[in-house]
């Protein structure tokens, strides 16, 4: 009996000792957990007040741009306005007259960073207002069209327009729609060589519109067409006139679709050309983005 009770004690002493062993890595463990929750807390602590940070500096920095923009717009009439004063000169030399048309063209280009910087902006902050609007296609291209006789003529270039849009009408913003085909009729030209072709085919297709852009210019890489819808980049491809490129255009092109509630992507193979593919609603109904 009494040899029962001594192992039966020793027994108990081991789960004991055992317990307490258990007890004692517990604590250890609930320690090393402790240590832990206060270091998870005080990097949570550094990320929320890095995020405030750089979202305040994100703040300063569109507020920086749009103030920019805003103020280099007034030197830059200025001095389209004293173009326009010196033109009236009637005895201006054929090299001052060459003079004239390369300021505005720098003005001109100017000008227009300056928009795509603020529509950058703008919609990173705020949702634009749309002027819906009912458009007949046949006539809005024929008017469209008209603005780039002269880029492709000084190229020797020709624009193939296909007949598919005839009769169609949509409903959208007629400025933001004009816009996108602008850009992306500026980027073809501008990267393909003299005496090519650049073909846009407009269509239906359930109840969007399919517009596409193709040129026989260099093509993009595999690598560029990861990068080309961010703003600032700049891709492989050069101009082919010496035309200047601000990294702009194709985020700018992006922006526009969205706020049309479209989309666009891109097919293009190195030495075999690009093709832009725009699908946007043939119909908005509310005027709100």
């Amino acid at each position: 009996m009494q040899k029962k009770v001594e192992k039966r004690t020793s027994e108990i002493s081991k789960q004991k000792e055992e317990l307490q062993k258990q007890s004692e890595e517990l604590k250890k463990a609930y320690e090393e957990i402790k240590v832990k929750n206060i270091a998870i807390e005080e990097a949570f602590e550094h990320l929320t007040n890095s995020f405030a940070k750089l979202s305040d500096l994100n703040r300063e920095k569109d507020g920086i741009i749009s103030i920019v923009a805003h103020d280099l717009r007034t030197p830059l009439n200025n001095i389209e306005g004293l173009i326009q004063l010196v033109s009236m000169d009637g005895n201006l030399s054929d090299d001052q007259k060459d003079y004239i048309i390369k300021i505005r063209t720098v003005v001109k280009h100017g000008n227009e960073m300056i928009r795509d910087l603020l529509d950058i902006n703008q919609a990173k902050n705020q949702k634009p207002e749309l002027k819906i609007s009912t458009i007949d296609l046949t006539e809005f291209i024929t008017n469209w069209n008209v603005h780039f006789e002269k880029s492709l003529a000084a190229k020797n270039q020709q624009l193939v327009l296909t007949n598919e849009f005839q009769d169609l009408t949509i409903q959208t913003d007629a400025g933001l729609l004009s816009r996108i085909l602008d850009n992306l009729m500026t980027n073809a030209i501008k990267f393909s060589e003299k005496g090519t072709s650049i073909y846009i085919n407009i269509n239906c297709e359930d109840d969007k519109l399919i517009l596409s852009i193709k040129d026989e210019g260099p093509g993009i890489s595999a690598a560029d067409q990861q990068k080309m819808f961010k703003p600032f980049t700049r891709l492989s491809a050069t101009p082919t006139g010496g035309e200047p490129s601000n990294g702009l255009g194709l985020s700018i092109i992006k922006s526009l679709c969205q706020q049309l509630g479209g989309k666009i992507r891109v097919e293009s193979e190195l030495e075999k050309g690009t093709t832009f593919i725009v699908s946007i609603p043939m119909q908005i109904e509310t005027a709100k983005a």
